[in-house]
């Protein structure tokens, strides 16, 4: 049995502005989704979603039509409501095999891959992203060992963000949440430099506050969008900050600076909670921090 792990992701800085081009940082912690494969003697791919009680089976035909219609599809929405007899919380992991049978021409027959996952669903961990991620990376390995070729960290990360696009029914999405767990560790993110691996000087801890029901990512997303139609100046402004926030929290970082971090954190989240993507329950829980002599904290 082949087993992959990829673990949840928090932002340490710079969430929101990096879809507007700017720097943010992610790192990686120990929660992890998990994708294990087993062969059998079927024609078909099986996926089984152990958390949700649902599976579904793909033959090389299906996955390869499936492959075609996302290559090329108008829209992800479009491509997402096509009329099909796939679940919807099947379709982005079929998505993600069907490109790797397009793509590099594998066939999937005969194996049944289960996806797990340890990360809490909804609470801003990236659980889509890491489920979606080992997923990719199993079936990415299972060629790689038939053919003895690798492929490259890039075009497996974008394959693995198909499952992000169809989640989130954006084709943005993705780009900083499968990197960090593709990667691992801390990573940095923009649209100019894209995904890099940082390093750390020294180990920080983190705690985490389940703060309770957050908004989905599409509504928090749309939210700053409108905001940034209606008036782009002041969006544009407070996106300046947070970039700053990310560069210097970065350094911080790479020095081994916690408490330079931690004061960056506390700034930016203030900058998100100006953009309306805050709630009273996650301003109490930074303000207690704050009160509670912590170095830094935010959403």
């Amino acid at each position: 049995m082949e087993n992959v792990e990829a673990p949840a992701v928090i932002k340490l800085l710079g969430e929101h502005a990096v879809v507007y081009g700017r720097l943010s940082v992610a790192a990686a912690i120990s929660l992890y989704a998990e994708a294990s494969m087993e062969k059998s003697g079927s024609e078909y791919l099986k996926i089984r979603l152990e958390d949700l009680g649902l599976e579904g089976t793909f033959s090389n035909e299906q996955l390869k039509k499936l492959g075609a219609d996302y290559e090329g599809r108008k829209s992800i929405v479009e491509y997402i409501e096509e009329e099909r007899n796939i679940d919807r919380k099947l379709l982005p992991f079929a998505t993600i095999a069907a490109r790797i049978a397009k793509e590099l021409d594998m066939d999937m027959s005969g194996i049944d891959i289960t996806i797990r996952s340890h990360i809490p669903m909804g609470k801003g961990l990236a659980s889509s992203a890491a489920a979606s991620t080992a997923f990719a990376v199993c079936l990415i390995k299972e060629y790689s060992e038939r053919t003895k070729k690798v492929v490259d960290s890039e075009i497996a990360i974008d394959i693995a963000r198909d499952g992000e696009r169809i989640v989130h029914a954006n084709e943005n999405a993705g780009k900083i949440d499968v990197s960090t767990s593709y990667l691992g560790g801390i990573v940095s993110y923009s649209a100019s430099a894209g995904a890099k691996k940082e390093s750390a000087a020294v180990d920080f801890k983190i705690v985490l506050i389940d703060t309770g029901p957050k908004k989905s990512t599409a509504e928090t997303v749309g939210h700053v969008t409108e905001l940034y139609n209606r008036n782009r100046g002041y969006v544009e402004g407070i996106m300046d900050k947070i970039d700053k926030c990310s560069n210097i929290g970065l350094h911080a970082i790479k020095m081994g600076d916690t408490r330079l971090l931690g004061r960056y954190m506390f700034i930016d989240h203030h900058l998100l909670s100006q953009l309306g993507v805050s709630s009273e329950r996650l301003d109490m829980a930074v303000e207690a921090a704050e009160k509670s002599s912590a170095y830094g904290a935010k959403l």
